[in-house]
């Protein structure tokens, strides 16, 4: 019985907790070498290609309290074509007391994760001023969806 309602525990530990934050925002040129120079100094950063920025922060105290590994995640891809910046960012901690089944976090308002999100604000907030970007839209969504995000492709004229 008590092994029963630990497994319920944990499974409603990690409902709606797998979600990232998405930002859409207008840049005047390709900003990743810019953000990839400034993140140097605080975050691991992997430059997948010419418009494509991978960053992670890891966060030792909260890894050490909660028993596992905790980081943070931004992933940065430049359209060219729309001078626009894609911006996916999440947080993601792997606990022993989760059986170190992974779930993220996104930076929005919200119950879940409420101490930690004031930080992840600040570090996504970092990343856009480093990139001297603008947003036009900011979201929560689930952090399997599509990054970068497909462009929009236009339909053909109806005759």
């Amino acid at each position: 019985m008590l092994a029963r309602l630990i497994l319920v525990v944990l499974l409603l530990g990690t409902v709606g907790c797998s979600t990232a934050t998405y930002i859409r925002a207008t840049v005047t040129d390709n900003p990743l070498d810019r953000v990839a120079q400034q993140a140097q100094e605080n975050w691991s950063v992997e430059r997948v290609d010419a418009n494509t920025l991978h960053l992670t922060d890891a966060w030792p105290i909260h890894s050490i309290l909660a028993l596992g590994y905790s980081a943070s995640h931004a992933n940065l891809s430049y359209d060219a074509p729309a001078s626009v910046l894609n911006i996916q960012y999440y947080f993601q901690s792997n606990q022993l007391f989760m059986l170190f089944i992974p779930f993220t976090l996104d930076a929005e308002p919200g119950f879940t994760g409420g101490a930690l999100k004031p930080i992840m604000n600040d570090q996504l907030n970092e990343i856009i001023r480093w990139s001297g970007a603008s947003v036009v839209s900011r979201r929560a969504s689930d952090n399997s969806d599509p990054f970068p995000p497909k462009a929009a492709t236009a339909s053909p004229p109806v005759n």
